[in-house]
């Protein structure tokens, strides 16, 4: 149904059934509208300002976004989402830019928003015009703000046209000296004497005389919906020059419309009429709820087709709205007629929207109804969607409107005030009326369980963000045995606050089983919004413990609910650039390349976009290492020059060590090893190997240069490292780091000559991550891991899967051949230390002696070495040895 609504708010009116063709406006507006960045018309109701802009819009050879301005768009978010809809509506790539991005998060930063707009509208391919119906409905400054700071930077391809009964409080004056605005007034509107008479005698086919059109141009001066009351009273057999008194333009338009509109209908359509002048906009289904009676689609299209001033919203005849100036006279006379039914009928109007899900038009209508108890209903199914989705301030506004001794009467409104002082960080005033609500809730006699339950989960759920776990834990217990079933939004929220406060203690498994049970209230309101972050959460479990396809199962079930159309604007910005980032990192790790500089990119454009530093450190960290393996380490080293001052100055200790870990790696492309092993030494000087598990990258990455650099001490260093890592991640389960530490032993091992030891090695993180398809783990290393898992594949070791692995290396220009192949048959052990010392320059017997082998041993190896690498004497070999870096 809000889609539907919404259609009808971007949608040019069809046209009238009966409209004079003002071809001197429209004609004028086409001609000047493309000289002017801002065009207001502005004139009283009843002047035919939405009918002038329609038809021109209907026939405009500009691209016309069109939003129809309600009292519910007085909000700037909001506003400004309409204004991309429409957008998107003709320009369906918009939502895909920056400005879609970040309308398309939960609570945007509205600067950014506004500039976002600019550098879109200065994209566009050619004139683009903005219409804003009704723009006098429009009170809330920061909307007026906007405006003000889009029109002073708009680029001359790009109009606004406002439609209002006043002058908005915009800088018109300015405007108008810079000769930037084109002003039409009701002067302007009105009818010649000639549209006078078609409109009378052509479209409404009555028999004015000359004389009498005169007569009425010249009472009326021209006046649209004046004129309009003139057919009525000659459709009705009266003597308009007796009747027709409007000389005051509204003076006594009320007593006319009264006497010789309303009261000449028959009583089944007056009583239609006024119960129905409530609404803003109307439908069949709606009518019946309201009136109490069925079958009121025939009365529209007749009252539509009587000309008595209703609008059709749409094409197909199924929603309409009254002219503002009919309304304003039907309301004013339910008021003054009926008003003991105003109550009844705001409640029947705020039953059926609640019915369908409309929020914004339920409480409304509930609170003009001053029914407590439908307000109530508004507020349990409502007020906790909108506040998980960010929309806070709307809840702020309602609990504003409300009569503020309603807080300290009903329990329900007293606890979304505590939630909206809550959710804004203000503990301290929150946990004051949250004491209030206590005492409130004892004195609430039947219901006084569930109000104490819903507090002591509110309790909850400070205790969990401030990481206080033993009162959470406590406070958890005694609200989930204490909520009603039917409490599923807070059910939901106590377990999934009670996992993040597991997660951050280390307690997986436990995190884990709240997170789960938080997936099982699916028909919670709050759940689709909430899904997302529970999906994240179960993500990075898995990841802790090297799990990539759970993980990557939870990233796209994340990605899923996020791309859907009801999800928009209900996430933050960043949290979206979250999950694109980190799905983007598993697919790298799978090897994915393409598809992961994809997610990766799009990750990083939200993150940057919503202002998110941890964001972008693993946004810029991901892009540079994706850049490094496809050997562009200029732009990796650029990324990488991107994310350090954010690494020093965010408190992100684990990202500290990614961020030192890809630095080495840059170095180690660069051949710059002497920079690589002052790291590792200061590391070392300060005592990395005892330091907490936040470093533990930090740490890697150290052994991994104690490995390049080879020497004895060095590796002894490095492996008693790496035996430690091993230890503290095989009790925590951390099979991502098992793998990568048993990986670096097993290098360690091979540059030590310990063949056995390193084949040992290898087989067990090979073993361990072949299930989850490590791929980049291995390939990231470099050539001595193609060396390495050459001689697996030599022995035969997990062939199917160091073939993979294997193959992954075939985009590394370090292994490559001349041809640009990987060697077909690896060297063995043995062959690479003959062709290290081979390539020294010892001879056959030097090299003999040095390997306590035979010449003739020397003398076989050499002859496969020179096969292998397809060369003929010993020269040529240690000069490809050197080009495909096989030698250390």
């Amino acid at each position: 149904m809000e889609t539907v609504l919404l259609a009808t708010k971007l949608r040019i009116p069809p046209p009238l059934q009966q409209a004079v063709e003002r071809t001197r406006l429209t004609d004028d507006l086409e001609r000047r509208v493309p000289h002017h960045k801002l065009i207001l018309i502005s004139a009283p109701a009843g002047c035919g300002k939405t009918t002038l802009l329609a038809t021109w819009a209907r026939a405009s050879r500009f691209p016309i976004v069109w939003l129809s301005l309600g009292e519910e768009d007085d909000d700037v978010e909001h506003f400004l989402r309409y204004l991309l809809a429409g957008w998107a509506e003709l320009q369906p790539a918009v939502r895909q830019s920056p400005l879609g991005l970040l309308l398309g998060g939960m609570t945007p930063d509205i600067d950014a928003v506004l500039l976002a707009f600019i550098n879109a509208a200065d994209n566009a391919p050619t004139h683009l015009v903005f219409v804003l119906d009704d723009f006098h409905l429009i009170e809330d400054p920061a909307i007026h703000s906007a405006l003000t700071f889009v029109l002073d930077r708009l680029p001359p391809t790009v109009h606004f046209v406002m439609a209002s009964r006043a002058e908005p409080p915009l800088p018109l004056a300015r405007y108008r000296v810079r000769q930037e605005l084109l002003e039409l007034r009701a002067e302007d509107l009105q009818f010649s004497l000639d549209e006078t008479a078609d409109f009378l005698n052509q479209l409404m086919r009555l028999d004015f005389t000359h004389d009498e059109l005169v007569a009425l141009q010249a009472q009326l001066e021209g006046w649209v919906a004046g004129l309009q009351l003139a057919a009525l009273t000659r459709q009705r057999r009266l003597s308009v020059n007796d009747q027709l008194v409007v000389s005051g333009r509204h003076r006594f338009i009320a007593d006319y419309l009264s006497e010789n509109v309303l009261a000449r209908l028959p009583e089944d359509t007056q009583r239609f009429l006024l119960q129905t002048s409530i609404l803003d906009r109307l439908c069949e289904s709606l009518c019946d709820a309201v009136t109490g009676r069925a079958g009121n689609q025939q009365m529209l299209e007749s009252l539509e087709r009587a000309n008595l001033f209703l609008v059709p919203l749409d094409d197909n005849r199924e929603w309409f709205r009254y002219h503002h100036l009919f309304a304003d006279f039907l309301h004013s006379e339910l008021k003054r007629r009926h008003p003991a039914e105003l109550a009844m009928l705001h409640g029947r109007a705020a039953q059926w929207h609640l019915a369908h899900d409309l929020p914004d038009q339920a409480f409304r209508h509930a609170a003009e109804a001053d029914n407590a108890a439908l307000v109530i209903r508004v507020f349990e199914r409502f007020v906790p969607a909108k506040l998980v989705g960010g929309e806070i301030r709307i809840v702020e506004r309602w609990l504003a409107s409300l009569p503020p001794a309603w807080r300290a009467t009903y329990p329900i409104i007293g606890f979304a005030w505590a939630c909206t002082l809550l959710y804004t960080g203000q503990f301290d005033t929150g946990a004051r009326i949250l004491d209030e609500l206590e005492r409130l809730a004892l004195a609430q006699g039947e219901d006084s369980h569930r109000h104490l339950a819903r507090v002591t989960a509110l309790r909850c759920l400070v205790a969990c963000y401030q990481n206080d776990l033993a009162p959470a834990e406590a406070l958890a217990q005694q609200a989930i045995r204490d909520l009603p079933e039917d409490e599923l939004d807070l059910r939901n929220g106590v377990y999934g606050s009670l996992g993040d406060t597991y997660r951050s203690r280390g307690r997986w498994d436990e995190a884990k089983a709240c997170y789960l049970k938080t997936l099982d209230f699916t028909t919670a309101p709050t759940f689709h919004a909430q899904s997302v972050v529970t999906f994240g959460a179960l993500a990075d479990l898995d990841l802790r413990q090297g799990l990539l396809h759970g993980a990557a199962a939870y990233w796209r079930r994340a990605l899923a609910v996020i791309g859907e159309r009801q999800s928009w604007g209900n996430f933050p910005l960043p949290l979206i650039g979250w999950v694109y980032i980190r799905m983007g990192e598993i697919l790298y790790e799978w090897n994915e390349l393409g598809e992961a500089s994809d997610h990766i990119a799009q990750g990083l454009e939200r993150a940057e976009l919503g202002g998110d530093v941890q964001g972008m450190i693993a946004g810029y960290l991901a892009a540079g290492r994706s850049k490094l393996t496809a050997g562009d380490v200029a732009a990796a080293s650029e990324y990488l020059e991107r994310a350090r001052p954010l690494v020093q100055q965010a408190p992100f200790p684990d990202w500290t060590g990614r961020f030192g870990r890809l630095q080495l790696e840059c170095w180690l492309a660069q051949n710059k090893l002497r920079l690589a092993v002052e790291w590792a030494g200061e590391m070392l000087r300060g005592d990395a190997d005892e330091g907490p598990a936040e470093i533990e990258e930090a740490q890697l990455a150290t052994a991994r240069v104690l490995v390049a650099r080879g020497d004895a001490p060095s590796l002894e260093r490095a492996l008693a490292l790496l035996g430690r890592s091993l230890r503290a991640a095989k009790e925590e389960g951390r099979v991502g780091v098992q793998i990568e530490a048993l990986a670096l032993r097993a290098l360690a091992h091979w540059r030590g000559g310990e063949q056995a030891s390193a084949m040992t090695a290898l087989e067990r993180a090979l073993r361990l991550a072949e299930p989850e398809g490590y791929v980049r783990l291995f390939a990231d290393f470099g050539l001595p891991m193609a060396r390495l898992l050459q001689e697996a594949h030599a022995r035969d070791v997990r062939p199917e899967y160091v073939e993979k692995l294997l193959a992954a290396f075939n985009g590394a220009r370090s292994i490559r051949t001349v041809a640009g192949s990987v060697l077909p048959e690896p060297l063995s052990g043995r062959e690479q230390e003959v062709l290290r010392l081979l390539a020294a320059g010892l001879t056959n017997r030097e090299i003999a002696e040095a390997l306590v082998v035979s010449p003739e041993t020397v003398k076989k190896h050499t002859g496969s070495i020179y096969g292998k690498l397809g060369v003929g004497n010993r020269t040529e070999a240690a000069a490809r040895a050197r080009e495909l870096d096989l030698l250390d």
